[in-house]
């Protein structure tokens, strides 16, 4: 196993091409439904025309050999038959599901890598568990050169676009033995043990299973059980036909691992086994709980938060974890009320929801930054200047803003009419702009649209 700089990704002696097998990998932008996926809740992501394009070479000669090159990184890894194979029994002797992370101290300055490996030896423990010993790398060399448009920090899901984009790669060069669920898990295990993020699974179905011009409506209530979910697929009503998908990077770089992405997470934990004891239930996550009619018939945000608190507790230990408990149970009626709010056409329906998903996100989870919401104001104030010369489309102009992504910092949402669009873009491209007076950065804007989920084509060559 070697890192080394530049993009060299062939050997000395490559021999000829067997098999030339190009991907693509689309990031993903989540509309509404953030921090739910591994609380047993909802979510509704959509994937992006942004993404990681892979070019795979199946080559004959120098057998049990994969150099991956990416671009992005200016490096390129050698691996070996062995590395790999060390790893995945390691993976299969401590089980592949469990959550200690593999140490790999000799990639610890290069994470991209990481993640490469742990997609490689995660695939293969899969096929031999399954007894399906016969492996892509066994008998030719293998060349992935990485590609990717998707920056860097901004929550986009770069991470899953490439542990999506190589795993989807090996599936296809293999015959297709796993289904897209056994991706999507292996994916998921890649973030767990090699990236050290206990994240959800919302990510790595948007960016493999998402549908062009629709939102992926995903619901994870049997996830903690069965690891099982339900997917099915919204499409904007025409009313929704004149915005446009508007991405705010806010230059602030997230790491999940380094936040307290994973704090959050055994919060929920320990909100939901203090709630069930509290109540006498067995529930399994706090979307379980949040669908029992006692929580469905509590009025207003207010009254949710004091019966959560009432039932765990008035010290400052027991009203933090009450605020995390409220923003993952309540979250999942703004994805109802936001997909019934885009499925009719409502503008200030599905605005609202994503407003109040910002609000809980902040004061609830605490998952925002100061540069999160000085985003979300600022672009509010120029969609009000400029509206001042089309006063025809302030009513409509603006549908969010929120922020997008596990927080901490990257980027917003929110859908802008095309009639301001390209005005907005270029106000925020000069430091004269309310966000950039305020931080003293200047953020990146990304017009995007719902894409097709990871895609690729394989040409066997002469």
């Amino acid at each position: 196993m070697q890192i080394t700089h530049g993009v060299h990704p062939f050997p000395n002696d490559p021999g000829s091409t067997v098999q030339h097998l190009v991907g693509f990998a689309p990031g993903r932008v989540n509309l509404i439904g953030e921090h739910t996926d591994y609380n047993g809740g909802m979510v509704m992501p959509a994937a992006l025309n942004l993404g990681i394009r892979s070019s795979l070479k199946l080559l004959a000669g120098q057998a049990s050999e994969v150099f991956v090159a990416s671009r992005s990184a200016n490096e390129t890894l050698h691996l070996t038959a062995s590395d790999i194979s060390t790893i995945a029994s390691h993976l299969l002797s401590s089980g592949v599901e469990k959550s200690d992370s593999v140490q790999l101290k000799e990639l610890d300055t290069h994470g991209w890598a990481k993640y490469v490996v742990g997609c490689f030896a995660l695939f293969e423990a899969a096929l031999r568990a399954r007894q399906l010993p016969r492996l892509p790398w066994q008998d030719h060399c293998l060349s992935i050169i990485l590609d990717s448009t998707l920056p860097q920090g901004a929550g986009l899901s770069s991470s899953a676009a490439l542990c999506v984009s190589l795993l989807g790669q090996l599936n296809t060069l293999a015959g297709l033995p796993l289904e897209a669920a056994t991706l999507s898990r292996l994916a998921m295990y890649v973030e767990h043990r090699f990236a050290g993020t206990k994240c959800g699974l919302m990510d790595q179905l948007a960016v493999l299973c998402s549908r062009a011009e629709h939102f992926t409506r995903i619901d994870f209530l049997e996830f903690p059980v069965s690891q099982s979910f339900h997917i099915s697929y919204a499409k904007a009503h025409e009313a929704f036909h004149n915005h446009s998908l508007l991405i705010f990077k806010t230059g602030v770089n997230h790491s999940l691992a380094e936040s307290e992405y994973n704090e959050r997470r055994a919060s929920c934990e320990s909100a939901l086994k203090a709630l069930n004891k509290k109540l006498g239930l067995g529930a399994h996550s706090l979307g379980e709980l949040a669908r029992l009619p006692r929580f469905q018939t509590i009025p207003t945000e207010g009254e949710y938060l004091s019966h959560l608190e009432s039932l765990l507790g008035e010290d400052s230990a027991a009203k933090r974890l009450a605020k995390r408990a409220c923003h993952a149970m309540l979250e999942n009626s703004r994805v109802m009320t936001a997909a019934k709010a885009l499925s009719n056409g409502d503008l200030l329906g599905l605005a609202n929801a994503m407003r109040a998903s910002h609000r809980s996100l902040d004061q609830l989870y605490e998952v925002t930054c100061p540069e999160l919401n000085v985003a979300c104001s600022a672009i509010e104030t120029v969609v009000r200047d400029l509206c001042r010369t089309q006063p025809a489309l302030a009513t409509d102009a603006l549908v969010g803003p929120r922020m997008t992504g596990g927080g901490f910092g990257g980027s917003t949402i929110q859908l802008v009419h095309r009639g301001i669009c390209d005005a907005l873009v270029e106000r925020f491209a000069s430091t004269s702009n309310p966000y950039t007076e305020t931080t003293g950065i200047l953020p990146q804007i990304f017009v995007c649209q719902p894409s097709m989920g990871f895609s690729t084509g394989l040409e066997t060559l002469e």
